[in-house]
């Protein structure tokens, strides 16, 4: 969490799915090692008018909304199981998006399942987590089940953009708490150069000077945290497959929402995203 948000409480997404109910544990966890409130919200995403008719006769259906009290309850439930000592929930009618970016603006990290359902039982595949993730305005995790349950290791990307530093400083900060291991990998893919000068794409910088780049983010921090075990690591790698085959072995994937675009992707919206679909662990965004 940031610091200037640290207050706020912890806003989870549900729905009742499966993932749903990972985001659920997963900020209950958060809550009980930190002591911030857990906030659950349940969106009612009301369904439009549907038109029909026979014989030239049109029939208009009402928009309808499922209530989703019984599953605040369990929510609650959860929480209380789990020791969150303070929770509160609320359901809302209409865009799931809209109302949780809304919701988003007064918590300190939004947490949300990979995928769930909606009200009308409609699969929301990802495309919702990954809006949230590209413009709420607090920290996104995506929560999915990790490949490795027992992994001690926070991954975070870095191409020294300002969100990735905020994505260290997430990292490094949890780390602090948790005694975990915070890992700073920066990757980029490996272009062949062109003939046409006029046009290339800018050459890849040296690894000698990537390396510096690393090494600059990661001064300060160490400085600042001089508890937390920090590891890192430079790879000509495309940044994708990196950061996704590092989550196997991670219990937490921390990226920027977006970063420097001369280094062509290592958190661009395109890598983010990538990331979001394909990590083995819960994915954390940080803006």
């Amino acid at each position: 969490m940031t610091t200037t948000r640290s207050h706020l409480p912890i806003l989870v997404a549900y729905d009742g799915s499966h993932d749903a109910h990972l985001a659920l544990t997963w900020a209950a966890e958060e809550s009980v090692r930190t002591g911030v409130p857990v906030r659950v919200l349940s969106v009612n995403e009301l369904l439009p008018p549907t038109w029909g008719g026979v014989s030239g006769m049109i029939v208009v259906s009402d928009t309808w909304v499922v209530d989703s009290s019984e599953l605040l309850e369990q929510a609650e439930k959860t929480l209380a199981d789990a020791g969150v000592g303070s929770a509160s929930s609320e359901q809302r009618s209409g865009n799931v998006v809209d109302e949780l970016l809304r919701a988003a603006e007064d918590a300190s990290v939004l947490v949300v399942g990979s995928r769930g359902h909606g009200a009308a039982g409609e699969v929301l595949l990802g495309s919702v987590s990954h809006h949230l993730a590209r413009h709420a305005s607090c920290p996104v995790v995506v929560v999915r089940e990790p490949h490795d349950p027992g992994a001690r290791r926070i991954v975070v990307g870095i191409d020294g953009s300002p969100t990735s530093m905020a994505a260290l400083d997430y990292a490094v900060r949890r780390a602090e708490a948790t005694g975990e291991t915070v890992v700073a990998l920066h990757a980029w893919h490996v272009r062949a150069p062109s003939t046409d000068v006029w046009n290339a794409q800018p050459r890849d910088l040296s690894t000698e000077n990537r390396e510096l780049l690393l090494a600059e983010s990661l001064a300060g921090i160490r400085t600042d945290h001089p508890d937390v075990r920090l590891e890192h690591e430079v790879v000509a790698v495309a940044p994708q497959k990196c950061l996704v085959d590092a989550s196997a072995g991670a219990s937490l994937l921390v990226v920027g929402s977006r970063g420097l675009g001369y280094f062509r992707g290592l958190m661009l919206g395109s890598v983010s995203q990538a990331v979001l679909h394909r990590a083995e662990c819960p994915v954390a965004v940080v803006r």
